[in-house]
């Protein structure tokens, strides 16, 4: 009964505890479970032995042996006999694609276990284009793929592969390994910065001619980006379709993704608001404009993108107002890109181009809200903004922080802290 009663809980919350967290050994537990479950009767039985003897533990046999037989009897025939349900179980629903993330399972047919993929498979180029059967278990979705041995998700095994540390280190791996297939990987990978922005691999050029010669990549990439947004994920989907928009409407090349880049993979992103940031950035740069038929033209001409925020900064960009020098302007005219709605140039990159009178302030809100140092600002800062002589603003900027003066030891002589110039030393110009 205590099996049944938990069985039950966790039938209905997902093999959590009371607080929300995941339990400990659940592969172990749902194998115990999917055993009781499984036959349809159980029969308790005591077998006869130890019966012998006046002492408790042959008396309690006897009495055990006794109320063994007389549950066996069958009940007398009356009409009036109660008919009790102790405990009926429904059957329980497999899960396979947790199984195969848990590394217990091998995906079908004729697979591997899903760390020989991630750690032999990786670099195998060949064999991750010509193997139509592990796509589908690497990422599953709740629908059903080409490969009939695969299982789509189902409720409870999507919020078990949600809840499970070790499943989403794994889906993590897995997308940057087919993302390094497809010649991109994530911004920051070699240095471990890692963000969920992405940018071309050193390999794109062989990369991204493999994905024109073979167009089911395109289906492959829809189907990560659906098992992202399902397997909770979803932080990493807006950041890929941005980039096949930006290679193929800006840079001109993957000429056969563009139709599935409108059709599908911008549907596949989960959160409404992002799906039509994206599809007004493909309006945007659609060419020829005329042709663009994902959207009414005048209410796209209308629309206004969600403001740029950067998570790493305690206020949004929004609360400050760019202003870029003539200078600024003149080369900006010239830089692949363009000014959005709230006045920001944003590069081709999709980085944001500070202007040279902002860009101290907001490195100082930014040192303000973490009081990092040099390095560790210019790492959380590169991938997203453009700014010009960012080492020497950041470097002054945390040698002027007196929080950080009083709390940092140091050795030799440094900028006493206190007010000086903004942006550069105030010795730079002295030759």
């Amino acid at each position: 009964m205590t099996v049944h009663a938990h069985g039950a809980l966790y039938k209905e919350r997902g093999l959590l505890t009371s607080s929300g967290q995941q339990i400990k050994y659940a592969a172990e537990i749902t194998a115990l479970l999917e055993a009781v479950w499984k036959p349809s009767a159980v029969s308790i039985m005591h077998c006869r032995g130890h019966q012998k003897g006046r002492d408790e533990i042959p008396k309690g046999n006897r009495r055990a042996d006794q109320a063994a037989k007389a549950a066996a009897k069958p009940p007398p025939p009356t009409e009036d006999l109660a008919k009790v349900l102790i405990c009926k179980q429904e059957p329980q629903p497999s899960m396979p694609n947790y199984e195969f993330y848990m590394n217990l399972k091998k995906f079908e047919p004729h697979g591997e276990f899903i760390e020989i993929i991630l750690h032999k498979w990786q670099d195998d180029y060949e064999l991750l284009e010509l193997n139509h059967d592990y796509i589908q278990w690497l990422f599953p979705t709740r629908t059903q793929g080409r490969n009939f041995y695969s299982t789509p998700l189902n409720p409870q095994e999507t919020r078990l592969m949600i809840n499970t540390s070790e499943v989403q280190q794994r889906l993590r791996r897995a997308y940057k390994m087919m993302l390094k297939f497809f010649g991109v990987k994530i911004v920051g990978e070699e240095e471990d910065k890692e963000t969920t922005e992405v940018e071309r691999a050193e390999n794109f050029a062989s990369r991204f001619e493999n994905l024109t010669m073979n167009p089911h990549n395109n289906l492959r990439i829809t189907r990560i980006l659906h098992s992202l947004g399902e397997l909770g994920a979803e932080e990493y989907q807006v950041p890929l379709v941005r980039f096949f928009l930006k290679e193929i409407l800006i840079k001109n090349r993957l000429p056969r993704m563009k139709k599935s880049a409108m059709n599908f993979f911008i549907p596949a992103v989960r959160d409404s608001q992002d799906r039509q940031d994206l599809l007004f950035f493909a309006w945007r740069y659609y060419f020829p404009k005329e042709e663009f038929i994902w959207g009414n033209h005048g209410e796209l001409a209308r629309y206004k993108p969600k403001p740029v925020v950067a998570a790493l900064l305690p206020a949004p960009l929004s609360e400050w107002t760019p202003v870029y020098s003539e200078k600024e302007k003149k080369w900006l005219a010239e830089e692949p890109g363009g000014y959005g709605e709230d006045g920001w140039f944003q590069m081709e990159n999709g980085r944001i181009v500070l202007p040279a009178t902002l860009a101290p302030e907001i490195v100082r809100a930014l040192h303000a809200s973490t009081h990092g140092g040099r390095e560790m600002m210019e790492q959380q800062l590169e991938p997203h903004f453009y700014v010009p002589g960012l080492s020497a603003i950041c470097k002054t900027t945390a040698q002027q922080c007196v929080t950080c003066a009083k709390n940092n030891p140091r050795t030799g002589p440094s900028q006493p802290p206190g007010n000086s110039q903004s942006g550069y030393p105030q010795w730079h110009h002295y030759k």
